[in-house]
């Protein structure tokens, strides 16, 4: 019978994994549904969360209380045509409107083109329950936020072909000057409320056409013919919305007590209905979010600079920086090509006359602003306030994409940048809601599959409930021919190495691979991408159905193998190592994502693949200088390029870049082509995780968590208290790995460690994240660890300086690659002062002397400022950063060393006399402060473009931490193993000694987070 339940969900799966294969449409061909799913899920859908959760965004301003129709004159009466002219039959192809316009409620459809009376429910809900009024309570601090608005109004109207046409796109409560309000969109979430919009979205689609003229493609929403590319586009557009809206009432269907105790929970049948069984309609979700996406890429310059302004320092800089990690994900390979993927030039530039396509121009935007006024008419306040909010996004969207860029800024108001990222975030969410509601109906399903009786003499035996099971001969047989085809899959590109690994592991284990996967090898020998996709939905399947068909009270789970605190590199290295083996972890990480201070590195990762041991060995000693432990190094530098490998090899990661960089003897240091090193090593590796976290039970993935307590057991075991979504958990572990970070940013904590060992140290700004406060060096010092060379903090001479926020107290590193292609320090006069690839204390102790000399930058720079210049040689070897930081402003062009002069007050003559120098000891081979290196951009001509920025030295790094041995074992005061206590990455200490060399924390993380994962004991069996 369990067979038989297999086949079934196999079925089912067949579709849905075609489905993910398939291209969005409308978009560049490499985007596929696939790619759009993972790349929200891993990185853009935890930011967006985090956006909209900050009173910049929670807010939105509407106007909710005397709307006025203009298509009804009452709820009572017929509707009035919006103006349209289109009629005919609805559109039954893959763009046709969606039959689940005939369902109820605000994402509901056509049941009758009446408008509902307001207030009505539907039959699975009490009316008491179904909240439909709007929550207008603001909190103190929103009503400040509230007062910090700049109100903004568009006028309106302009001709096609003028660059402001379409600055009026949305025909809102904005430009009409009504009576607004701030409402909080997180207390007034969209789902059921009972009402009946399916009038509002037949107009949508049936009464607002392109009746462009008769010697022209034609196509209308309200016929069988075929649409022009920019009518399908909008349809599309009006079709994600609408799937959008209806998976939120399904997610949302029941109110408390309904179904559930205190909480909303969803109408499974109905999500599967309206969205399940139509890969069509997601697929116009998928579409709208790339769309949006592309926006927010054109205007991520404006975004980048935006003031949030609420009156709140703290939560602005939060919200700033949540802004800029979701406009950094477009360099992420694995996000980049969303945010290309949709090319708004293709819209209006088809070989139609002038004056044809004027009059599309005009239809397009006049559909648009129909909509808009449209959702007047919308009478359950809750579904109007979401409504207004989704036309508003998609407006704005749309005027980014077809207006100039230099007009963004002017044009752009704070309404429209609340409502374009939270219809973002509602495409997002959607999307996720998409992939765990349809896990849930099937999981819901399965009971009601699986004791259905055979259906008749063709139906295929029920293998399971015979008394002759399948030989042992002709099974091995059939794994031989099932594994052959996981290895053409994966030999072809074909199938993910993730996939492979789960789909080998569900093959070879005993009992789980049913006869029924094995015939289909046999049979699909020669289809071995499609035996993959439907064995890997039978591996889904059989975890499901082992947890239907035998249901039992839920165990103690037994101790972990190992518990991690904190989710970057070192962690994420012993988990991947450990779980390989097959041992089990719990890792806890107090932020939203994994990565930490890891996905900051951006100058690369150190291996001697291609150099000497003893070169590597010998440059780390001399950065270590007295405190050198040689034992710790000459394991990094053993271990470095076998780690490294294994590393590449897990994540997938390019790294086939080699520079040398700064206190650096030989080409040794690695990274990715075309990406930043740390960012995409540590999404690769989270992943890996988050994939292992979500197939098995040997690893358990606690974001958003944060220690609160840690006891040693009488049976060695280590109970941690964890909290987690404002409740305590206790998580137990055989051993702890302490890999939490350093303490570099905790000069305020009330504890700080900073300023217990550098107190001189209390005014410099620092690279590293808030959460880097010392958490697990403070844990293991009050357990008995012995803590060593706390007094050893790495200045780095490189933070850029925000001109805008030039005191901000944390910095974007300026990472050691510009000085590495080439990038030089002037003082204030235009001068060099220092060999730039010097170790990076010796270039800071030169920034400093010349600080003390009086040579640093003079204000409103800060103190300790120097100029960092690259000429347009250098930065085309450096692209992608050069890229990404004169996107952020950190960066900034000048023509010729007269606009470099020009930048920071340099006499040309004394900048040309610099320059000159630089050139003459590159052709000799070394310079007055001893360089020898001269990478291939000399030499520097006057008339070449320059790129400049100013930098101070950071807090970037702290050397000390907790005392280890070899093996990454904790040490005490005596110099004893602390028994089940381990430490890696920032928060150990030792490795380094009294600086660090470049490239060397990720190599740390690496070599010393996997040979952990690779020893501690594990439980057998």
């Amino acid at each position: 019978m369990a067979g038989r339940f297999l086949l079934v969900l196999l079925a089912a799966h067949a579709v849905a994994q075609n489905f993910l294969n398939e291209d969005v449409g409308d978009t560049a061909q490499t985007c596929n549904v696939d790619a759009v799913q993972v790349a929200n899920l891993r990185q853009l859908h935890p930011i967006l969360h985090d956006l909209v959760n900050t009173t910049f965004f929670r807010l939105f301003r509407v106007n909710l209380r005397n709307p006025v129709c203009p298509y009804w004159k009452s709820t009572d009466s017929e509707p009035e045509k919006p103006g349209g002219t289109c009629t005919g039959s609805v559109p039954t192809g893959p763009l046709g409107k969606p039959s689940f316009l005939t369902k109820g409620g605000p994402g509901a459809g056509v049941s009758s083109l009446e408008p509902a009376q307001e207030g009505g429910c539907s039959v699975e809900a009490d009316a008491s329950s179904l909240d439909l009024a709007v929550d207008r309570k603001l909190t103190k601090q929103e009503q400040v936020a509230q007062l910090e608005r700049d109100n903004e109004t568009q006028d309106c109207e302009f001709e096609e072909d003028l660059p402001h046409y379409w600055m009026d796109m949305c025909s809102g409560d904005h430009a009409k000057g009504k009576e607004l309000e701030d409402v909080n969109l997180i207390k007034n979430p969209e789902r059921n409320t009972g009402y009946n919009g399916s009038h509002i979205w037949q107009a949508m689609y049936d009464e607002n056409c392109f009746e462009v003229g008769s010697t022209m493609p034609r196509g209308r929403f309200g016929a069988n013919e075929p649409m022009c590319y920019e009518e399908r586009v909008l349809y599309r557009l009006l079709s994600g919305w609408h799937v959008s809206t209806s998976i939120s009432i399904a997610k949302n269907f029941y109110a408390p007590g309904t179904k559930q105790k205190g909480a909303w929970s969803p109408n499974l049948e109905r999500f599967y209905h309206d969205v399940g069984e139509h890969p069509e309609r997601a697929k116009n979700l998928h579409f709208s979010f790339v769309v949006l996406l592309r926006a927010v890429r054109k205007a991520a310059p404006f975004l980048n600079t935006y003031a949030f302004n609420t009156g709140d320092e703290q939560e602005d800089a939060k919200t700033k920086m949540l802004m800029a990690r979701l406009l950094d994900s477009r360099l992420l390979s694995l996000c980049s090509p969303l945010f290309e993927a949709f090319d708004e030039t293709r819209l209006f530039r088809s070989n139609w006359n002038p004056e044809q396509r004027s009059q599309l121009k005009r239809q397009f935007k006049s559909v648009f602003r129909n909509v808009t006024e449209l959702v007047d008419c919308v009478q359950c306040q809750r579904c109007r306030l979401h409504a207004k909010l989704f036309s508003l996004g998609l407006g704005t969207a749309l005027k980014i994409l077809l207006s100039p860029e230099d007009l963004i800024a002017s044009t752009t108001s704070r309404d429209d940048v609340v409502a374009m990222v939270n219809v973002l975030w509602k495409l997002s969410d959607s999307l996720e809601d998409v992939r765990t509601m349809t896990k849930q109906y099937y999981e819901q399903q399965a009971p009601i599959v699986q004791p259905q009786p055979p259906q008749g003499p063709d139906t295929a035996p029920d293998l399971d409930n015979t008394d002759q099971p399948m030989p042992q001969g002709t099974r091995r047989q059939l794994l031989d021919l099932a594994l052959r085809n996981v290895h053409k899959a994966s030999a072809t590109g074909q199938l993910p190495s993730e996939a492979e690994e789960r789909l080998l592991r569900f093959l070879v284990a005993p009992g789980q691979a049913s006869e029924e996967v094995l015939l289909m090898a046999r049979h699909y020998s020669d289809r071995a991408s499609t035996f993959c996709r439907i064995a890997l939905f039978a591996a889904e399947a059989f975890e499901s159905a082992g947890s239907v068909a035998a249901p039992q009270a839920k165990a103690k789970a037994a101790p972990a193998d190992l518990v991690i605190v904190g989710g970057g590199l070192a962690g994420m290295s012993a988990a991947m190592a450990l779980l390989d083996r097959g041992g089990s972890v719990v890792m806890v990480e107090k932020q939203p994502y994994l990565g930490g201070n890891s996905g900051k590195a951006s100058s690369g990762i150190n291996a001697a693949l291609e150099t000497t041991v003893e070169s590597l060995v010998e440059d780390t000693t001399k950065s270590a200088g007295a405190l050198v432990r040689p034992d710790l190094i000459q394991v990094l530098a053993t271990e470095s390029a076998e780690a490294v490998a294994w590393l590449r090899d897990r994540t997938k990661v390019d790294l086939s870049m080699r520079s040398q960089l700064g206190g650096h003897t030989a080409k040794r240091t690695l990274r990715p082509s075309n990406a930043f090193v740390g960012a995409e090593l540590t999404f690769a590796a989270g992943q890996v995780l988050s994939k292992l976290a979500e197939q098995g039970s040997n690893f358990q993935l606690m974001l958003k968590s944060k220690w609160t307590g840690l006891r040693r057991l009488d049976s060695g075991v280590w109970e941690i208290d964890v909290q987690q979504n404002g409740a305590t958990i206790q998580v137990q572990g055989r051993q702890l790995l302490i890999a939490s970070g350093g303490f570099g940013h905790d000069a305020k904590e009330l504890e700080s460690l900073l300023l217990k060992y550098r107190p001189d140290l209390a005014d410099f700004p620092t690279t590293l994240g808030p959460q880097t406060t010392g958490d697990g060096v403070k844990l293991a010092r009050d357990l008995g660890a012995a803590l060593v060379d706390m007094d050893r903090v790495q200045l780095h001479p490189t933070g850029f300086v925000d001109v805008k926020k030039p005191l901000e107290n944390t910095k974007t590193l300026a990472a050691e690659l510009l000085r590495g292609v080439g990038g030089l320090l002037l003082d204030r006069h235009g001068r060099r002062f220092t060999d730039e690839l010097g170790t990076r204390q010796a270039v800071v102790n030169a920034e400093l002397k010349a600080d003390e000399a009086g040579l640093a930058l003079p204000a409103p720079s800060p103190h300790r400022a120097f100029a960092l210049v690259l000429n347009s040689k250098a930065a085309k070897m450096a692209d992608r950063h050069v890229t990404l930081y004169s996107k952020k402003g950190l960066l900034t062009k000048a023509e010729g060393v007269q606009g470099l002069a020009e930048r920071f007050g340099f006499k040309v003559d004394v900048v040309n006399a610099t320059l000159m120098d630089y050139n003459a000891a590159a052709k000799q081979g070394i310079d007055a402060f001893g360089r020898k290196v001269f990478p291939e951009h000399w030499p520097i001509e006057a008339s070449e473009d320059f790129y400049v920025g100013e930098v101070v030295p950071v807090i970037h790094y702290t050397m000390g931490g907790i005392a280890i041995n070899t093996h990454g074992q904790v040490l005490d005061a005596q110099g004893k193993v602390m028994p089940g206590l381990y430490a890696a990455g920032e928060a150990s200490g030792g490795v380094h000694g009294d600086n660090r060399l470049a490239g060397n924390s990720l190599l740390e993380c690496t070599v010393f987070g996997r040979r952990i994962g690779m020893n501690l004991p594990i439980r057998q069996g």
